[in-house]
């Protein structure tokens, strides 16, 4: 009878610690807690608890606070009517958020390049042809669009139809190519085979025939022009709106 008395109280007290530790909190589990919290603030810190004490479990929450204006103590309380209420220390290093390292010379120089070469990655707008165009073609306004390239993969290139419209390709170019100035003949005010105006003055008298460029050539230039009416090649020079003044 005595054995059996024993047995029993023995059990009662087991489920009595077994139901005890079911609603308890340990010193550990606080101090986890409050690691958790300290990394969300952005703090590295550890803190300074025994591991081994146990409170009541807390249904409502652990509220944590700073008790002064850094981190090294904190106030732990527990939401429940009379839960338990905390004064932990923690050990703190330097924030994690704007914590400012001192960098070697050498990755300092580094980082720099990389910003550098960051820049240079950036967008920029170019022309390429919409179809495909064949060498002495005249470029017209339709035949170019704007895309955005990486500036590191260009060195040479259009950026406005300005540059392009009414310039002669001197090779064949497929759709999507992007224009060089390699693809063009050079840019002149009047080409050769253009059809121009040829102004000859004879005193207060200003007589203008056509005729066509047999050179190429810029303001003030002077170029071959054939007279379309009399088929006599002549010089002039280059003046505006493609006219040519006889060179006398």
């Amino acid at each position: 009878m005595f054995i059996i008395i024993i047995k029993n109280f023995l059990l009662v007290i087991l489920i009595f610690l077994i139901n005890k530790q079911a609603t308890a909190i340990t010193g550990e589990e606080i101090s986890a807690k409050v690691s958790q919290w300290l990394i969300k603030e952005g703090i590295k810190g550890t803190p300074v608890f025994s591991k081994n004490t146990i409170y009541k479990d807390c249904n409502d929450g652990i509220e944590i606070k700073k008790v002064f204006q850094n981190y090294k103590s904190l106030k732990v309380d527990c939401l429940d009517k009379n839960g338990f209420k905390l004064i932990m220390r923690v050990q703190t290093s330097k924030r994690s958020k704007n914590i400012k390292h001192i960098i070697p010379k050498k990755l300092s120089k580094a980082l720099i390049r990389n910003k550098i070469s960051k820049k240079k990655n950036e967008l920029l707008k170019i022309l390429k042809l919409k179809k495909s165009l064949e060498k002495n073609d005249i470029i017209e306004s339709d035949d170019i669009e704007t895309v955005l390239v990486e500036k590191k993969h260009q060195t040479s290139f259009f950026s406005t139809k300005e540059e392009l419209v009414g310039r002669k390709l001197k090779t064949n170019l497929k759709i999507g190519q992007i224009l060089h100035p390699r693809h063009l003949f050079e840019s002149f005010d009047i080409n050769n085979g253009d059809i121009i105006s040829i102004v000859s003055n004879l005193g207060n008298v200003s007589v203008t025939v056509s005729g066509e460029a047999q050179d190429s050539g810029n303001l003030g230039d002077l170029i071959k022009v054939k007279n379309l009416k009399s088929g006599k090649v002549i010089k002039g020079y280059v003046n505006k709106d493609k006219k040519i003044k006889i060179f006398r």
